[in-house]
């Protein structure tokens, strides 16, 4: 990710510089508020960090079954105090609150399926959300703006800060679901009271520019951001089926273009013509256009192998182009029947395309191929939790959980289904198992998710305070520290 230039600030009044960092430091230390946009008088009584937001009533007496997260506005010249905000740091925001978003209770949309089905709109489609709902078969979008992203450095005080400012609408109508804005930071240095003190304050200043400590504030705005919107009902939860990446990183122009590189290897052997390709692809050199390009020419050296398909499938999933992607992957097990993987891949994407029937029977080929593969059974599971058929479901999660007794997706999934069949005590028990395995496995907005669940199902009659106290415990033993941000 190319940061935003390193802003160096003309020389401060010692006095203002002190109070200033003072106020500022003091105001991270104590951490964000959180105050909703009704309360007017709240919000202006805290002028320090904060987090503003809105839950509409609409979202409270209907909340929407899925959410896309749309690209973030690039403010133009004289847009905003952000004017000089780049498309590849808005993206970065916009892959963390999603990365944030995607574990609650609700269907979503990739964000490489969102740019695919959007690059394939109109200039003016673009701007009609209830055609973008209907395309990506969602009721709810994300948009907004990222109103700050950078860094500033005073000598012995230094700020990373990054915010955005964001609303939740309904496909349909455009009507406001809920909005959120905030400005996450980090401050560094210390006031210098003595040589010492201004060494360490240099020190401690120089530090906070580091790029890893961008990447944690990024992700401190956007789970403050999604820790506002509720997740007030259990759903079933899917893994992403493309990679969340961190951030759309610019890459240099490569020195010839992807026509050119196969011109040059019109008269290679064929062999050597498939291995520099490989290599071609492998390395990313010419970006996604480029690679569409060999990934073709591949296909056209090597029309028998099973493998150039499959390449090819895998590629075009990453990009959202379903469509696409299910005729490789098809040609693909056309020429190798017994790739488990490929048959896995094809259920995922069926599953994206709503064919749920084709989507079981993909899964069950690749057990029948390779029954050891956890994955698969957490697939054949959640497939059939979106059929209806809760006792298949449960008997896949249980097969899944007798392999990875640490499986926290087929713990929580099974208390999902669990708890639609008022089986209460049953789904507290796997909820639990769940939160135990998210913390086990690093996943601690699963976790909270879970602790989130069980008080909502503690009622009389069903004492789980010793269960929450555990995870709660945990997770507070874990978010030590976060105070240093605000």
């Amino acid at each position: 990710m190319t940061a935003r230039a390193l802003r160096v600030a003309p020389p401060v009044p010692l006095a203002v510089l002190l109070a200033a960092f003072l106020a500022a430091f003091l105001a991270a230390c104590a951490g964000p508020s959180y105050v909703d946009e009704a309360d007017k008088d709240a919000v202006a009584a805290n002028p320090f960090s904060k987090v503003v937001y809105h839950v509409s009533d609409a979202y409270k007496s209907e909340p929407p079954e899925c959410v896309a997260v749309l690209p973030f506005k690039t403010p133009g010249e004289g847009a905003s105090a952000a004017e000089d905000i780049t498309f590849d740091q808005t993206e970065t925001v916009r892959r963390a609150f999603y990365a944030q978003l995607a574990p609650q209770g609700k269907r979503d949309v990739e964000i490489p399926r969102v740019d695919f089905v959007l690059k394939q709109m109109s200039k003016a489609d673009r701007k009609n959300y209830a055609l973008i709902g209907k395309k990506l078969n969602c009721d709810a979008l994300v948009i907004g703006e990222v109103t700050e992203y950078g860094s500033s450095y005073f000598a012995v005080y230094s700020r990373v800060a990054v915010g955005a400012d964001l609303k939740m609408i309904s496909a349909a109508d455009g009507a406001l679901l809920w909005q959120g804005r905030h400005v996450a930071e980090s401050n560094g240095g210390r006031v210098p009271l003595s040589p010492v003190g201004l060494a360490m304050g240099l020190l401690d200043a120089a530090r906070n520019m580091d790029e890893e400590q961008l990447f944690r504030v990024i992700d401190d705005l956007a789970r403050r951001l999604v820790k506002t919107i509720p997740d007030n009902r259990m759903a079933v939860l899917e893994e992403p089926l493309s990679p969340v990446l961190a951030a759309a990183r610019e890459k240099p122009k490569p020195a010839m273009t992807a026509g050119e590189f196969l011109a040059g290897l019109e008269k290679t052997p064929l062999k050597d013509k498939k291995a520099a390709l490989i290599g071609a692809i492998e390395a990313n050199r010419f970006g996604d256009e480029g690679a569409a390009k060999l990934y073709r020419a591949l296909i056209a050296v090597a029309p028998d192998e099973a493998e150039s398909f499959g390449r090819y499938a895998r590629f075009l999933v990453d990009r959202g182009d379903y469509a696409g992607a299910l005729k490789a992957a098809e040609r693909s097990l056309v020429l190798n029947g017994k790739d488990s993987a490929m048959y896995f891949l094809k259920a995922r994407v069926l599953i994206k395309l709503n064919d749920l029937k084709s989507a079981d029977a993909s899964i069950v080929q690749a057990i029948a191929l390779d029954g050891d593969k956890v994955n698969y059974l957490n697939g054949l599971g959640y497939v059939n939790s979106l059929r209806g058929d809760g006792e298949r479901a449960l008997a896949a999660y249980r097969m899944a959980l007798a392999k990875d007794p640490a499986n926290g997706f087929a713990y929580y999934n099974t208390g999902v289904i669990l708890y639609n069949q008022d089986d209460v005590e049953g789904a507290a028990e796997a909820f639990y198992g769940a939160g135990l395995s998210y913390l086990k496995s690093g996943d601690y907005g699963q976790a909270e998710k879970v602790v989130a669940d069980l008080k909502g199902l503690a009622a009389p009659g069903l004492d789980l305070k010793k269960e929450i106290e555990t995870l709660e415990k945990a997770l507070n033993e874990l978010a030590k520290g976060e105070g240093k941000n605000g």
